[in-house]
């Protein structure tokens, strides 16, 4: 396996509170069923019924059992495949769990309230048995592949992000989103034993991390400055694009690289995955949900993040904002309103993909 280690610089002002009361009664009741439902990653879980040959996940509910590409495949082919696009993202989500843990541990000291510290401390330990529980899992596989770049990218920029309103909102209510709609998934697809075993404990520990994100922020985005409130919504659409990777700059792109390990010729696979995915009018995406349309978009518009100048942008990504509403609709890239506002970017020349520019359209 390989084993890659990185470093980032953070200048963190702490924040020790002489007061130890709990005012915030929706965060302390949040805290309090924290310490009800903790749970061992070691004893809780029958790691004896591993079975190393069957699918983690259903493939039946997978996108790319809908490709002919991938149907045309002898039956070895399928299976290799399905294995390690599953492993590559329980890979990336070992990784995010990590970051979550080294995050939620600045938050301890950065949150000013004492309800944020217990909150943020407690999902401390949800996060190193999260840690556990992925590596454990991999391990059993035998396989882990490496952080993606862009998940890289993402971790060292809140890692060393001053501002702990910044790292609540990239890591609790951004990526952690993102982890539980793959848990919720997760709780349908979930084939082999082990992973169908452990992933609701994950799925309900992640609910509650997102809405401590949620709670906290809610409270405090009405209370910024207009320029850290400007510079907070830049730094949200920015970490969407990454993320979403509809905007020109495709993310976790290093998923081929995982391909290239299973039993898949790539060199004649890929050409016909991308010419079969180019044109999203003639693709079957009944019943499937982005995680940015189903949970990090929403959640994002309830804590204030998403202004009307960014409206424009998101539906340049295929994300049709409604903020009266409080309303998220998933049109996709292909979508004639997609293509349209394209264009106003491209005439006007500005890169919607960049977050001061996205918000100019309308200036």
């Amino acid at each position: 396996m390989n084993i890659e280690r990185f470093q980032t610089d953070a200048l963190l002002q702490s924040v020790f509170k002489d007061g130890y009361e709990l005012e915030a009664e929706k965060l302390e009741t949040l805290y309090s069923k924290s310490k009800r439902h903790q749970w061992n990653a070691e004893l809780d879980v029958d790691w004896k019924r591993f079975e190393p040959d069957v699918d983690v996940l259903d493939r039946k509910q997978d996108f790319l059992s809908r490709l002919e590409c991938v149907q045309e495949l002898p039956e070895d082919q399928q299976t290799s495949l399905f294995k390690t696009a599953s492993l590559f993202t329980v890979s990336q989500i070992l990784h995010g769990e990590q970051a979550a843990l080294m995050v939620c541990g600045q938050l301890v000291n950065a949150v000013p309230d004492m309800d944020g510290k217990f909150a943020a401390a407690v999902q401390v330990m949800d996060e190193a048995r999260h840690v556990e529980v992925f590596a454990r899992y991999l391990e059993c596989h035998g396989v882990r592949f490496p952080i993606d770049p862009d998940l890289k990218r993402i971790v060292e920029q809140l890692l060393a992000e001053h501002d702990w309103e910044a790292k609540c909102v990239g890591m609790q209510v951004i990526l952690e989103s993102v982890a539980l709609s793959f848990f919720r998934m997760g709780e349908d697809m979930a084939v082999e034993p082990v992973f169908k075993e452990f992933i609701p404990r994950v799925h309900e520990d992640e609910s509650r991390h997102v809405a401590y994100g949620v709670l906290a922020l809610e409270a405090r985005i009405p209370e910024l400055a207009p320029e850290s409130r400007e510079r907070l919504e830049n730094w949200t659409y920015d970490t969407v694009t990454r993320i979403a990777g509809r905007a020109g700059k495709p993310s976790f792109a290093s998923q081929f690289q995982a391909l290239a390990t299973s039993k898949v010729d790539l060199e004649a696979f890929l050409p016909k995955l991308i010419r079969e995915t180019s044109d999203g009018r003639k693709l079957d995406l009944e019943g499937l949900n982005d995680p940015m349309a189903q949970t990090v978009l929403p959640n994002l518009m309830r804590v204030g993040l998403l202004p009307e100048r960014h409206v424009p942008g998101y539906l340049a990504q295929g994300f049709k904002l409604d903020l009266d509403e409080q309303k998220v609709t998933d049109i996709h890239t292909f979508h004639p309103e997609t293509k349209a506002v394209r264009e106003q970017y491209r005439e006007r020349g500005l890169d919607f993909s960049d977050p001061v520019q996205a918000g100019q359209l309308g200036a």
